[in-house]
């Protein structure tokens, strides 16, 4: 039952990130086809054709904030996925044990003491729920970050301009 609410929660979350990201593109296009509207319409009356918004001048200090924003959403996803798998860990409840003991009795033919011996040996290796492994996946944004972090800080154009002024 937990399992199919948290696969319902999973899928209705990754559905409204899916909505967002295209109504963004949507928007994005809308956009950029009004602006292919209006230099057609400027080239056919023989009027000067708008230039459309001028990028921002470049600043070192953009991949400062791309570098914080990274590096402290993948350390934010480590512990999140981390604190998610060590929560959803749980033992074996000793009425699945004694199943499986019994199942692994008959379908082995061995005496019960020997399969229930079996079944907690194994149970001991056993992680059940998410394994702590997975919080290693926060380390892919963390370590983009850090390349920013590390970019800005060794980049010559900002120490230049920095002693300029």
């Amino acid at each position: 039952m937990w399992r199919e609410a948290i696969a319902w929660l999973w899928f209705f979350f990754l559905l409204s990130i899916l909505a967002v990201v295209l109504a963004v593109l949507l928007s994005r296009h809308r956009k950029q086809q009004m602006l292919h509207q209006e230099r057609m319409a400027a080239l056919e009356k023989g009027t000067a054709i708008p230039l459309g918004p001028t990028p921002a001048p470049w600043s070192s200090r953009g991949y400062l904030l791309r570098g914080l924003i990274w590096s402290l959403t993948g350390a934010a996803l480590v512990i999140c996925l981390f604190g998610i798998s060590m929560s959803s860990q749980r033992p074996e409840s000793t009425q699945a044990k004694a199943w499986r003991a019994q199942s692994v009795a008959r379908s082995l033919d061995i005496p019960l003491d020997q399969a229930k011996q079996m079944v907690e040996k194994d149970a001991a290796a056993e992680v059940h729920g998410m394994p702590a492994a997975v919080a290693l996946l926060g380390l892919i944004p963390l370590s983009v970050g850090l390349a920013y972090l590390v970019f800005y800080y060794s980049d010559e154009s900002r120490k230049l301009g920095a002693g300029s002024s």
